[in-house]
């Protein structure tokens, strides 16, 4: 957003480059003071800024770019106009009889100088240290000064206008202060009570159809203290002697607030400098369409919420992280154990965002200021992108656009069965602004995977930025996603206690697969949110169970200090015994496929667990390959019983290993699921052959346990 006052001096734009580099390192989460700035010049391989510096991170590099273009290019217009100017040449072979008055004043205007910059230094200083302190006091009139100032700039550098009223109110005993926000076509009014209490946040539009309560709760929601009950400090009948102790921390989120104001801010800014494009009409035109797909698809799977959400568009919630449309795309096994699906689809069809309590990941649709224009706008006569299905049939040409037959949204694994058709506006060259998904949270991806997302809006520069950490320094993917101690080189996972426990030792391959944080993903058509979506639930499936191989439950000091491990001579026999088990994790082609390799003591054979993750649903599906299995051995794949009969080697069905890793998303569990089977299918072959030689006698069949992997019991005697 431009600064509401131009600069007009060098001092003044070496302020502004100066806040530019602040808060670009602020949004890479990076110091801003000189000495860390320097220790981080200083190292060769910054490993944060390498995954987030790039076009899909927290920071516009575009922008940041021309910003910086036009402040250097500032900076050297005043530079030539000074050295072209009568002074400048005064003092380089002028009149000598006015030579020593010309550098008199020169360096009376030095000094001038000189001193004002230091004075600037000490009033930021002195500013900086009145918000800490304001920030830190528990009274009440001290945090209400204190909200009301931080909530000015933050609208003041977004170039909006503010107001500030104070007075009582006929159903408040207490004074209220009314600061109101103003801007080209919205108005923000925020009530605050004289204790520092936040009564009411109002966002106002010019046009009535975008009024919604759903973001007056969220700014409010931003802004309201969290520091729990209010202290009465002092008992009186005066309500203006009314004073309330707050917590040391209020813990505002003035950072959520800042981007939420800021993202209203752009489009009101963008109405004022496109007057013939409505853009709040635009954003909710692409919130109707997620409604729209949702019904639609919520018709064709019978209400199936949860196939909608795994397999279709997602579940549309509006104004849920940031204004405007959002839509949830994935979460976790583990975070949907307890939802009830008929609930929350309830709460999705009331627009209820404050019950939803499911860590979903989300994508929140946004407009930022670009360095190109690649979007396409729809006139206020349209009330949306998508074509109706009565549309569909009969329309087959718009005057300002062309229709768009979507292939990508349908295939085998999607939940529509027919392709839909979109409005796609035409483009208009003037126009530097553009559509932004943002991630909430951000979401580590394979450098493949940043590529085809920012081609989606034919980012340029993500290319050329992986070049600049090429060096072994870096994070690869893998590192990155298990984000501890990446010298150590096993974790153990133990997910059974007491005798038989089986002990997993995990390690991964340390080939380099380069990896990126993606904060947010440009876009030019509402159409490829789809796409996007489809891309990062195959990325969160493998992350998740790339992951799950690396939250050791036993820790690496433990593991030192155990004398050692029980050397199993007949695995296969010793149900008590203790057993560990060394897991080899590679990823060769992420995210599409990791493989898991162990020795299983059970069966005396190498295994390797193949797994694939679909790129349309980020579905896991898995395979195992047996090698090494030496007949003869009670873990033999062929052995010969009393008929002369050879017996099958051991194995597992594809589907049944699929339907257990889709059911935990874990690769641990899948491995003990796997050894149990292994252990139950040994043990009865054992029991076979010992009955066969008549040593045995067998008081029933343990099938069921090599059938289903189960924990194999002792018979009824």
């Amino acid at each position: 957003m431009p600064n509401p006052t131009d600069p007009t001096t060098v001092r003044e734009h070496l302020r502004e480059l100066q806040n530019l580099v602040q808060d670009s390192l602020r949004q890479w989460n990076l110091a801003t003071d000189t000495a860390s700035a320097a220790a981080l010049a200083g190292q060769s391989n910054p490993n944060r800024l390498s995954h987030e510096l790039h076009p899909l991170g927290p920071v516009q590099v575009g922008t940041l770019q021309r910003d910086f273009k036009e402040k250097i290019a500032a900076i050297r217009a005043i530079c030539l106009s000074f050295a072209q100017g009568p002074l400048h040449q005064s003092l380089n072979g002028g009149d000598s009889s006015n030579l020593q008055q010309f550098k008199k004043y020169a360096a009376l205007l030095k000094d001038e100088t000189q001193l004002e910059e230091a004075l600037s230094s000490v009033k930021l200083s002195m500013t900086q240290c009145q918000n800490t302190l304001r920030a830190a006091s528990q009274d009440g009139n001290i945090k209400k000064d204190h909200l009301i100032n931080t909530i000015r700039d933050m609208s003041t550098k977004l170039g909006l206008e503010c107001y500030l009223e104070t007075g009582s109110r006929p159903n408040n005993l207490l004074p209220v202060s009314t600061l109101t926000i103003g801007g080209n076509v919205i108005v923000v009014d925020i009530d605050v009570e004289s204790t520092g209490a936040i009564l009411r946040v109002k966002v106002s539009y010019a046009s009535e159809i975008h009024q919604d309560e759903r973001i007056d709760r969220l700014l409010a929601h931003n802004l309201r203290c969290k520091c729990g009950k209010l202290l009465q400090t002092q008992e009186t009948d005066k309500p203006s002697d009314v004073n309330l102790t707050h917590l040391a921390d209020c813990s505002r989120d003035f950072d959520a607030f800042s981007k939420n104001l800021k993202a209203l801010a752009t489009l009101d800014s963008f109405t004022k400098k496109y007057p013939n494009i409505d853009f709040f009409h635009n954003m909710r035109a692409m919130d109707l369409d997620f409604k729209e797909l949702f019904k639609r698809e919520m018709s064709l799977t019978g209400g199936d919420l949860q196939r909608v959400f795994r397999e279709g568009h997602g579940l549309p919630m509006t104004h849920a992280v940031l204004p405007g449309p959002s839509v949830a795309y994935w979460a976790s096994r583990a975070d949907l154990l307890d939802v009830s699906w008929d609930v929350l689809s309830t709460a999705i069809e009331q627009g209820a965002n404050e019950k939803v309590k499911v860590p979903f990941h989300r994508i929140s649709i946004i407009m930022e200021e670009s360095t190109q224009s690649a979007c396409g706008y729809l006139p206020t006569e349209r009330s949306g992108f998508l074509l109706s299905q009565e549309e569909t049939s009969n329309l087959s040409s718009v005057p300002y656009g062309s229709i768009m037959n979507d292939q990508g949204s349908v295939s085998g694994t999607t939940v529509l069965q027919q392709p839909l058709r979109w409005i796609v506006p035409n483009t208009d060259s003037s126009v530097e602004a553009t559509y932004v998904a943002v991630l909430h949270p951000p979401v580590v991806v394979a450098e493949e995977v940043a590529k085809q997302l920012a081609a989606l809006s034919n980012q340029a520069g993500l290319s050329s930025t992986m070049g600049y950490h090429r060096d072994p320094g870096y994070l690869s993917l893998q590192e990155l996603l298990i984000n501890q101690n990446i010298e150590q080189t096993q974790w153990e996972i133990a997910l059974d206690q007491g005798p038989g426990a089986v002990r997993q030792r995990f390690s991964f391959d340390r080939t380099k697969n380069e990896a990126r944080l993606l904060h947010r993903i440009p876009f030019t058509h509402i159409s490829q949110v789809y796409l996007c979506t489809k891309i990062l639930r195959q990325q969160l499936s493998f992350n998740t169970l790339f992951q799950s191989c690396f939250k050791e439950t036993v820790t690496a000091d433990a593991t030192r200090h155990r004398t050692g491990a029980v050397t199993l001579a007949r695995p296969g026999l010793n149900e008590d015994a203790a057993l560990e088990v060394s897991i080899v994790v590679q990823t060769p082609q992420p995210p599409n496929m990791i493989l898991v390799s162990f020795m299983n003591p059970y069966t005396e054979s190498h295994m390797v667990l193949e797994i694939l993750i679909d790129a349309g649903t980020g579905l896991p599906t898995a395979r195992l390959v047996i090698t090494g299995q030496t007949p003869g051995s009670i873990g033999s794949g062929v052995d010969m019983n009393q008929g002369g009969r050879q017996d099958a080697a051991f194995a597992v069905e594809n589907e049944k290993l699929t339907m257990v890793l889709q059911t935990c998303d874990n690769i641990p569990i899948l491995v003990r699921w796997l050894l149990r089977r292994s252990f139950a299918w040994v043990k009865e072959r054992h029991q076979h052959q010992q009955l066969g030689k008549g040593q045995v006698h067998l008081g029933r069949r343990s099938s069921s346990y090599a059938e289903e992997g189960g924990i194999l019991k002792r018979p009824r005697q």
